[in-house]
C-alpha cells in the first residue's frame, strides 16, 4: 500500500470476527483483517456491531401497516449508530493515536428486534407490529427468491447466532475514540423518522 502512496488504512471488519469459528460472517473479514497488519501502511481495525440502518429494511412494512418480522426472538445485541462508526475512522484515518489498533464497536445498550420496535413505536408515535419467523422459513424464502444457497446459510447463521444471545457484547470503544458515549437507538431513530414514515 505504501507504493501507491497509502500510508494509512482503516479496515471495516465484523464483531467477534477471528472469535468466533461457527460463524462465517467474521470469517469472511479475517483474510482482509491479517492483510492489513501484514501490510506495510499503519492500520486501524474496526468491528462494529450490528448497525442501527439496518433498520430501515423495516420501513416499508412499517409505512403499510404490516408486521415487523423478527427473526432473531429476544436476542439482544449493541446496535450502533453508523454515524458512529464513521466517526471513529475519521479519527483513526486523522490522528496518530489509533495505530495498531482494534476497536470492537457497539451502541450503549443491549437491543433485541422487540427493543427496537418498541423505540420506533414511541419515536413515530403510532403503532407497529412485530411477528416471529422460524429461521428455516426466512431461509426458505430467500433460496426462493433466487439468492445464492451460501448466503443464506450465512444470513441465516447469523440470525441464529443473535437468537442465541451470542452477540450481546457491550463496549467503551466509541467512547475511548470520541471521548463522548456511543448514540442510542432511539437517537438515530428520531434522526430518520423521515424513512419510516414513507
Amino acid at each position: 500500500m505504501r507504493s501507491h502512496g497509502i500510508g494509512k488504512v482503516v479496515k471495516l471488519s465484523a464483531i467477534g470476527t477471528g472469535e468466533d469459528s461457527d460463524v462465517r460472517v467474521g470469517g469472511w473479514h479475517l483474510p482482509g483483517e491479517r492483510a492489513v497488519r501484514a501490510g506495510e501502511a499503519v492500520w486501524t481495525i474496526l468491528r462494529p456491531s450490528s448497525f442501527a440502518s439496518n433498520t430501515l429494511r423495516w420501513a416499508p412494512m412499517i409505512s403499510a401497516g404490516r408486521p415487523v418480522a423478527n427473526m432473531t426472538g429476544d436476542g439482544a445485541q449493541g446496535v450502533i449508530d453508523p454515524r458512529d462508526v464513521a466517526e471513529v475512522a475519521v479519527a483513526a484515518l486523522t490522528t496518530a493515536d489509533h495505530a495498531g489498533k482494534t476497536y470492537t464497536l457497539t451502541g450503549p445498550e443491549l437491543l433485541s428486534t422487540p427493543d427496537q420496535v418498541e423505540i420506533l413505536r414511541k419515536v413515530l408515535d403510532r403503532p407497529i407490529e412485530i411477528v416471529d419467523v422460524p429461521l428455516d422459513e426466512v431461509k426458505g424464502q430467500m433460496l426462493a427468491a433466487g439468492l445464492d444457497p451460501e448466503f443464506a446459510e450465512v444470513a441465516a447463521q447469523g440470525q441464529r447466532f443473535i437468537a442465541e444471545g451470542r452477540n450481546t457484547a457491550l463496549t467503551a470503544d466509541v467512547a475511548t475514540v470520541l471521548g463522548r458515549p456511543a448514540r442510542t437507538y432511539a437517537t438515530w431513530a428520531d434522526a430518520h423518522r423521515a424513512a419510516f414514515d414513507g
